[in-house]
């Protein structure tokens, strides 16, 4: 369903972090980032796509489609499920690597 209104990306992250069990210097490790930037990650209405993306993988939440849903936008090429559950964190850093060099 698209909406005009815009999406605070920050909240949602926010709010699926709290309910991943993870702390704030686990997450920061497994997304590269000082806990104090993760902290401000969560102010933040826009995260590039990249970012975004290995939060995804580590939070095993699907941030992507969620945007893609809130505006209503329609994927290029058909999208694939990964069940994350049983990757190890180094895959699921590996795959966001991946991600990144395939821009």
């Amino acid at each position: 369903m698209a909406t005009q209104e815009t999406l605070h990306i920050g909240q949602m992250i926010k709010a699926v972090f709290d309910e991943s069990g993870m702390t704030i210097s686990e997450f920061a490790r497994q997304i590269h980032l000082e806990r104090t930037t993760v902290y401000s990650l969560f102010e933040r209405q826009s995260v590039d796509s990249i970012q975004l993306a290995k939060i995804s993988l580590v939070l095993k939440h699907n941030f992507l489609s969620d945007v893609e849903e809130h505006y209503g936008l329609i994927p290029q090429a058909p999208s694939f499920t990964i069940h994350l559950d049983n990757l190890s964190p180094e895959t699921v850093l590996r795959l966001a690597d991946l991600l990144k060099e395939s821009n």
